[in-house]
């Protein structure tokens, strides 16, 4: 194993189990003030990142360590040829304060201008995903995730399920054009029936995809989405693909493109319908 992947697992569940607690306590006191969940929230993404960082710099004290919502940072760290971490403890805050048992946390590693290393951990259903670029994706650190290893991807009544989110709520007007194609596509007349679900993390989506529980993932979007670097790349290691809506790969994991990522056959029979409803 890479030893900068097993020290990455090692932080990630550490703080994870630390989550899972705070999980429990948010739910059994089921207070419900804005300001009190906010300020909850803030304390419990502060020191779970903490606790990685402290692993971390116990074995890699050169390191450099970022938080996702230092969105500046972020932007220049490709400029430098160092190793960074980047990690984010909670996605997503509204399903940790609805109780809602959908959440994650991820680290990606970042090595001469490069992902290296990407883990994503479900502390709810104790399911941790990662990735080595170039090395393939596993489960659990044990089971190799190939996406449709029987290449069979299409089932016998055409019914495909997939995830449809939206990441920037903000962009009500950007957005609309994407969720009326997504209406489409789903009243479609054509041979394929498509079924939408949403976990409310999009990280968790894009690894369902990975691991054949979803068909396919819409991703609606007009912001760079830092905190899919780790699923991005074991979605991709685990023989998926990306794409925007006019079908030109997505090799950045900085993208602001509506995207869909699935099987390379399905994405390429699915293409066709979107372009259509454009």
């Amino acid at each position: 194993m890479h030893p900068i992947l097993n020290i990455a697992m090692q932080a990630i569940r550490k703080a994870g189990n630390f989550i899972i607690k705070q999980y429990e306590f948010f739910g059994r006191n089921n207070i419900r003030l804005p300001n009190y969940i906010q300020t909850f929230l803030n304390d419990v993404r502060n020191e779970s990142n903490q606790i990685i960082s402290t692993i971390i710099k116990k074995f890699y004290p050169s390191h450099i360590i970022i938080d996702i919502h230092n969105t500046h940072t972020i932007m220049s760290i490709r400029e430098h040829n160092q190793t960074y971490w980047i990690i984010d403890s909670i996605d997503s805050d509204i399903n940790f304060s609805k109780q809602f048992p959908f959440l994650t946390l991820s680290i990606a590693v970042q090595q001469n201008k490069n992902i290296e290393i990407g883990v994503i951990y479900d502390p709810i259903h104790n399911e941790l995903f990662s990735a080595c670029r170039g090395k393939g994706a596993r489960f659990n650190n044990y089971h190799r995730i190939r996406l449709y290893q029987n290449n069979n991807i299409f089932p016998p009544s055409n019914n495909f399920m997939f995830t449809a989110i939206s990441c920037d709520t903000e962009y009500t007007q950007y957005n609309n054009r994407a969720i009326r194609i997504l209406n489409k596509l789903h009243n479609s007349q054509s041979q394929m029936i498509m079924n939408f679900r949403c976990t409310g993390s999009v990280n968790l989506d894009l690894i369902y995809v990975s691991m054949g529980r979803t068909d396919g993932c819409f991703i609606l979007s007009s912001n760079k989405n830092i905190k899919l670097i780790s699923s991005v790349l074991i979605l991709k290691e685990s023989g998926g693909i990306i794409t925007d809506f006019e079908g030109n790969n997505i090799n950045d994991y900085l993208f602001n493109e509506n995207v869909i990522a699935g099987h390379p056959k399905l994405i390429k029979k699915i293409l066709p319908l979107i372009k259509k409803n454009i």
